[in-house]
């Protein structure tokens, strides 16, 4: 297995850190990796704050323990924000794990106004998510397994849930050369573990589209006034499939076609962007 695909299969979410200030040579590499691309040209940034590093701490309410570096980030507002902004903070939680670094996401029980401060917000723009970074812990805390227990973390639906083949009706049972990079998706974090992703197959074998939806729950990813949860799930999906891909050579790129296949159970299952060669 070549390292981007162990680096999203061994991710975990970390929440007790050892306290070790990050290596110089681990801040300069997090640093170089802010800067990240995104798909639909949404306004992205973002930090890397800590004590030694300059911008203070994020309040967690206790559900993170000495995190001693946090990335922070924020997006204009824009239809397909929160979409890059998944896309482009998960390409910086790789970065991390390549290192040797626990992260987790974080979209909901954080202080935004600090993370906003740190960031010197602009007009229209929004933190939608930050993440804690550092060594971890020798141990992990009652709390934390408690936490990842509520959340499932440990487990993950079947492919035969997630994926299909031509039609909704069917599963997609040979994924040929495309069954890393599904599985990569798989994998993927997303906010309380609800795994929102949808994949349809169409094409030919030699030349395959995958077509990525959201199976949304309204409620849910609407519970943070102006934060579209599940839409940075998205972009977490996007990211892991177009990193897969690429770590092997299969060809592709994302785009938003005009025409996409028709969804089940609309508005619930909503049409994001399709991989063609």
């Amino acid at each position: 297995m070549n390292d981007t695909l162990a680096n999203i299969f061994s991710r975990t979410s970390t929440r007790s850190f050892s306290g070790e200030p990050l290596m110089p040579a681990e801040e300069s590499a997090l640093v170089q990796a802010l800067n990240q691309p995104v798909v639909f040209g949404s306004e992205a940034r973002f930090r890397l704050i800590g004590p030694d590093i300059g911008g203070g701490r994020i309040g967690t309410y206790g559900v993170i323990r000495k995190a001693p570096a946090w990335v922070v980030g924020c997006v204009a507002e824009c239809p397909l924000a929160f979409i890059d902004y998944g896309y482009a903070m998960e390409g910086i939680i790789l970065a991390a794990t390549a290192l040797g670094l626990g992260t987790c996401w974080l979209g909901g029980i954080f202080g935004r106004t600090g993370a906003g401060r740190a960031l010197d917000l602009r007009p229209g723009e929004i933190v939608p998510a930050v993440s804690p970074v550092g060594m971890l812990a020798a141990r992990s805390t009652l709390a934390d397994r408690v936490i990842r227990a509520a959340a499932g973390s440990s487990s993950r639906l079947p492919p035969s849930e997630l994926f299909f083949d031509g039609s909704w009706d069917t599963p997609l049972a040979d994924a040929g050369d495309w069954a890393l990079p599904l599985e990569a998706v798989r994998r993927g974090p997303s906010a309380s573990n609800k795994q929102p992703w949808r994949i349809l197959r169409t094409g030919s074998t030699g030349k395959p589209e995958f077509h990525l939806f959201l199976k949304e729950n309204p409620v849910y990813t609407h519970a943070i006034p102006g934060v579209v949860l599940q839409d940075m799930d998205a972009g977490i999906a996007l990211r892991h499939f177009e990193a897969a891909a690429s770590s092997l050579s299969l060809p592709g790129r994302w785009l938003v076609d005009p025409r996409p296949p028709e969804a089940p159970e609309a508005p619930d299952i909503r049409y994001i962007a399709s991989w063609v060669e």
